[in-house]
């Protein structure tokens, strides 16, 4: 009787440890495991192809004196730099096209692509992968008959010139041959040196610069701001929704917190990590695909958004060491909105620092047309007000047409930056634009 209650008070031992052993490797796991192993990455939309990442910021094409200028969302420019960007991509090896004279004197330019940001070259990209990696801030094609010859323009002030093969020759030349110029894509290409405007005013360039010559009017947009999913935008910030506290403020916005990393949403998004470990900043190409990828996390994107302004990781940002800056810029008819509006994002190699967005969408039916002044009566009255504030032959470095953001309406603007100051004045007043200041 004895030795049977022994044997199963032995049994019952044993198959309590075979139990306690099955709980302990097949049981419940603590619960900071499960939330770490059971979270699924949140976001708006898959991440975009460096294909679709980074256009020319403009195309310049050159026939019988004249300069006419392509801008982004118009048809020929999607011709223009579809087949540009795929004959860099196929001239994976361009050591086989290297030129060492340049091309022949009386081979005609035909037409440029400009990079503002530059284009990413080298193993790490996908244009001219061949090559060591480099920024292309312009691709210039110049034609002799049935000869294309490439002219690249680094960043760094370095620059190459390739003699295409036969193929892509016919090819861009075909492409230049057929195409038909518009009358509001007509620019004037000014020479270095001074130009002299009326009243005995002047402006000095110290490069050739285009300015648009070709556009009358522009039209006045309404604007609406982009509508996100707030339970889904804030899910990709923050992992554990538990922790997070909600806070309205007064004037309808709101703030999202963990005591770690916060989030504002009213007139667009705030959101900052102060206390994210500083580390190293990213290569130019990774920059560039970071950047990307936190576009189509938080928000995804939107029409005729484009990248204005990268820089990568070679400048400080308080508290957050080297960080990678990004700037992306609505396009109305291929003209950026400046303002409060567009996206900007701090980051580097160890996450996001700060992101910042404030969109708007156009309203089906555009404005009336706005009166475009002559641009150098444009110039006369920014020099003018310069000379306000006691600066004489002011030096021009850029003059561009934009869109200005006034409460929910875009309107035409000139962009003229003179001496390292932008001055922004309304295209048919010639006078800045409210909530601006210089």
């Amino acid at each position: 009787m004895k030795e049977r209650i022994k044997s199963a008070l032995l049994l019952l031992l044993v198959l309590c440890s075979l139990f306690l052993t099955q709980q302990l490797w097949f049981g419940r796991r603590p619960a900071e495991m499960t939330v770490e192993n059971g979270y699924e990455p949140v976001y708006f939309e898959e991440p975009r192809p460096l294909s679709q990442m980074i256009v020319p910021e403009a195309i310049t094409l050159y026939s019988r004196g004249q300069c006419h200028r392509l801008r982004p969302g118009e048809t020929d420019f999607n011709l223009f730099w579809e087949k540009s960007s795929t004959m860099l991509q196929e001239l994976a090896e361009p050591g086989y096209y290297y030129y060492a004279e340049p091309p022949p004197p009386e081979a005609e330019r035909c037409f440029s692509l400009q990079f503002e940001p530059s284009l990413p070259l080298g193993p790490e990209s996908i244009w001219l992968k061949g090559r060591s990696s480099g920024a292309l801030a312009e691709l210039e094609i110049r034609r002799l008959e049935d000869r294309c010859w490439a002219i690249l323009k680094e960043s760094a002030g370095d620059a190459s010139l390739l003699l295409l093969p036969p193929g892509w020759s016919t090819e861009l030349a075909a492409l230049y041959d057929r195409f038909a110029p518009a009358p509001e894509q007509l620019c004037e290409e000014l020479p270095e040196g001074e130009l002299s405007l009326s009243r005995g005013l002047a402006v000095n360039l110290d490069a050739p610069l285009l300015v648009p010559v070709g556009v009358s009017s522009l039209k006045r947009f309404s604007l609406k701001p982009e509508r996100l999913d707030r339970e889904l935008l804030l899910k990709t910030f923050f992992i554990n929704r538990n922790l997070v506290r909600e806070i309205e403020e007064k004037d309808g916005g709101f703030i999202y917190t963990d005591g770690e990393q916060g989030l504002r949403l009213g007139r667009g998004l705030d959101y900052s990590h102060p206390r994210l470990e500083k580390t190293a900043g990213l290569d130019y190409t990774a920059a560039l695909l970071t950047a990307g990828k936190l576009i189509s996390y938080h928000g995804g994107w939107v029409k005729n958004l484009r990248l204005q302004m990268l820089a990568g990781g070679d400048e400080e940002k308080e508290g957050s060491g080297r960080a990678c800056r990004a700037q992306w810029r609505s396009l109305l008819d291929g003209y950026p909105l400046l303002g409060d509006s567009g996206v900007l994002i701090y980051y580097h190699h160890g996450g996001l620092l700060s992101y910042r967005r404030n969109l708007y969408e156009p309203l089906e039916q555009p404005g009336d047309g706005v009166a475009v002044a002559e641009f150098r009566k444009v110039l006369e009255k920014a020099v003018t007000l310069l000379e306000e504030e006691g600066a004489a032959g002011p030096l021009l470095e850029r003059m561009e047409l934009a869109y200005y953001l006034e409460g929910e309406e875009a309107v035409p603007v000139w962009q003229i930056h003179l001496n390292g100051r932008e001055l922004l004045l309304k295209t048919d007043e010639l006078v800045p634009p409210e909530g601006w200041e210089p």
